[in-house]
């Protein structure tokens, strides 16, 4: 009587599934977190929070450059330049490469540390913040909040913020303040919902 073993093919087909498997796996996990070239330019508004700004609007061009990538975990990081084309940004032109590791709520804090000649013919390091940026998921509908220097009679320390109530921004694509405050609005949401009580804040 002949006995078929066919515990060994069995045995084959089960490591050559797990070998797939992994395979897989481990393509799918380069692709997700793989970094990928971003060069775009958004047109879109400068305005002011606030009722009484309603008037202030300018028209805006923002040209994001470089490359963004996104751990397992979906949190996104973005490496290069954030560029405005009516720019107050200090930084000198050759230190305005940033890295921004966007939060899962979908916002990033832009900062530069660079190093500024000094009188005496030195080096002195410097921090700037430029402000908060919030994406969509393929960059291509951003806000952005402008830090300013905040006013010394708030009776706090000297510094840079921005306030809900009459802060600057920035979003795109957009021509009108309703279009700017409904992107900002929307890619802030949870956000606002977060970290405002009752979870209601709009910005407006």
């Amino acid at each position: 009587m002949l006995v078929t073993n066919s515990k060994k093919p069995l045995k084959i087909i089960t490591i050559s599934l797990l070998v797939l498997i992994i395979v897989l796996t481990l393509g799918y996990m380069g692709f997700y977190t793989y970094g990928r070239s971003i060069d775009v330019t958004i047109k879109g508004v400068n305005y002011q929070l606030g009722p009484d700004n309603s008037e202030v609007l300018q028209p805006e061009t923002l040209t994001i450059k470089g490359t963004w990538s996104r751990s397992l975990k979906g949190i996104r990081t973005f490496k290069g330049t954030i560029t405005f084309e009516h720019d107050s940004n200090p930084v000198p032109l050759e230190s305005r490469e940033t890295t921004v590791r966007f939060t899962p709520e979908g916002f990033g804090v832009v900062s530069y540390i660079y190093l500024e000649n000094t009188s005496s013919g030195g080096v002195m390091p410097r921090a700037y913040s430029y402000g908060v940026l919030f994406a969509n998921s393929d960059f291509s509908s951003v806000t952005f909040q402008r830090m300013r220097e905040d006013e010394v009679t708030t009776g706090r320390p000297p510094g840079r913020g921005w306030s809900g109530k009459d802060g600057l921004m920035f979003a795109g694509p957009a021509t009108t303040r309703e279009q700017a405050l409904m992107i900002s609005n929307g890619l802030m949401k949870k956000h606002l919902n977060n970290n405002y009580v009752g979870g209601q804040y709009v910005l407006k």
